[in-house]
């Protein structure tokens, strides 16, 4: 049996509001809207893993939540879209995780070449690179360069 409500009510008028879509001065969406939008990095956890958002943030844990907020950006339009693709955000949380993979091995990649060239190095040019490989358990694909204290030289003029 159905529901009849009187039109003239505070109840109907409200409910018709809410089926009446923006553009008709409604609540209603006008169709599909494209932004704002949500786009995704991963990043690897304390215990190495690598994830986009934390499952432990649905049930309360402040870290998780916190670590799952780091994943997320709003992007409102299409200047902001660009910006975070280039800055290395993706559309959905597993194109996150591939690409945080994907730049891992690329990087993993380039510190092998490194350590390929570097075989008819100077002997001081293998002992900075050793330096540099030990200070961190990361790759490192470039030797920082050492700089030289104090102002550089003039030169001409």
């Amino acid at each position: 049996m159905a529901i009849v409500h009187n039109p003239e009510s505070d109840y109907s008028r409200e409910n018709e509001r809410w089926n009446t879509t923006k553009q008709h001065g409604g609540f209603n969406a006008n169709g599909f809207e494209e932004y704002p939008l949500m786009v995704f990095k991963a990043f690897e956890r304390d215990n190495g893993k690598v994830m986009c958002g934390d499952p432990l943030a649905t049930v309360g844990d402040a870290e998780g939540e916190a670590f799952s907020r780091s994943c997320q950006l709003v992007v409102r339009n299409d200047e902001e879209r660009d910006k975070a693709v280039k800055a290395g955000w993706s559309f959905g949380p597993d194109t996150a995780i591939e690409k945080y993979e994907h730049d891992m091995r690329s990087i993993a990649e380039i510190t092998a070449q490194r350590h390929f060239a570097e075989q008819g190095s100077s002997d001081l040019a293998k002992a900075e690179a050793k330096q540099a490989d030990d200070a961190t358990h990361r790759q490192v694909p470039e030797v920082p360069e050492k700089r030289k204290r104090g102002r550089p030289r003039k030169t001409g003029v």
